[in-house]
C-alpha cells in the first residue's frame, strides 16, 4: 500500500482510530520485516 493511500484511508476513517497506535503498528510491521 502506498503511503499517498494510506493517507485516504486515514482521512477517510475520520479520527475513528488512534493515529499513535497505529503509527506503532507500522514501525513494528517494518521492523519485524528487517529481521
Amino acid at each position: 500500500m502506498t503511503p499517498e493511500r494510506i493517507r485516504e484511508r486515514l482521512a477517510e476513517t475520520e479520527d475513528r482510530i488512534d493515529l499513535d497506535q497505529f503509527v506503532a503498528a507500522i514501525e513494528y510491521v517494518r521492523d519485524d520485516g528487517r529481521s
